[in-house]
């Protein structure tokens, strides 16, 4: 996401030389600088031996797919089928845990039936997760049915798989006007898999993306809360250069600043 001129091998160098610890995956046909489903085995022995060359851990994948609660049973099958294959990608990159959306954001009204169709969906996929060792994280995310902490966890206790936790993204959360950070981890934290790291501020009523540390969003609290209860997880700068690329300033000059930032959090 940070690197949305490059291609994926220019991001592993970029990443390494910022002297990052891995790196997050996009998995979408219409991103360059990701993976798509029909990448090859080959492609990604390279991708693999790349990351390792750099000294980077291939941390997550990120696709994009929703349609786990469709009213429409041929359309959970396909997104269950496209999410088993970024499954067994991520078995080739040595990768240990995939995003998962909540699906799609539905009506009040519609909800409950949506979530049983979300838990069948994720608990299919968890299983098949599990057999190779691998984390599916639901991400605190807009235009989802996970646009809260609480629903979020109702989601997750809906699987009732061990494999299946959360990703938890306060930023989110903020621009959602959901959970303040002391309530998002007191409701998560145990099931907290991933974090992703993000900043922002209001000018207006207009959200503007915003180096970590150059934001609202109260990172050092956080990460010392996190500690506090345990967590032992990646941090993910998630740099969102490809959807507010006039926002933030290059990957090495902002990433770099955020880098350094998230590491003093908890000195």
């Amino acid at each position: 996401m940070a690197t949305p001129e490059s291609t994926l091998r220019e991001a592993l160098d970029l990443f390494a030389a910022l002297g990052l610890d891995g790196i997050e995956i996009i998995c979408a046909d219409d991103y360059p600088c990701g993976l798509t489903l029909a990448t090859t085995q080959d492609e990604l022995n390279s991708i693999r031996q790349g990351a390792a060359d750099a000294g980077l851990l291939v941390a997550g994948l990120v696709p994009y797919t929703k349609d786990m609660n469709s009213a429409e049973a041929q359309a959970r099958s396909r997104a269950v089928a496209e999410l088993k294959r970024v499954i067994d990608i991520a078995v080739a990159l040595d990768c240990p845990a995939i995003r998962v959306f909540g699906g799609h954001e539905v009506a009040a009204s519609d909800q409950g039936i949506a979530l049983n169709w979300l838990a069948e969906s994720l608990r299919e996929l968890g299983e098949y997760a599990a057999s190779a060792g691998l984390q599916l994280n639901i991400e605190n995310h807009m235009d989802t049915m996970a646009t809260s902490a609480e629903m979020t966890m109702a989601i997750v206790r809906a699987v009732d798989l061990p494999n299946v936790g959360v990703l938890y993204d306060q930023a989110n959360l903020a621009f959602m006007n959901s959970e303040v950070y002391e309530m998002a981890i007191a409701l998560q934290g145990p099931r907290v898999q991933h974090v992703h790291v993000k900043d922002f501020f209001w000018h207006g009523t207009d959200r503007i993306a915003a180096v970590v540390g150059h934001g609202i969003v109260p990172w050092k609290e956080i990460v010392n809360s996190l500690t506090r209860i345990g967590y032992e997880g990646f941090y993910s700068l998630e740099y969102e250069r490809r959807w507010y690329p006039d926002q933030l300033p290059p990957p090495a000059i902002g990433m770099k600043q955020s880098l350094d930032f998230l590491r003093g959090t908890n000195a």
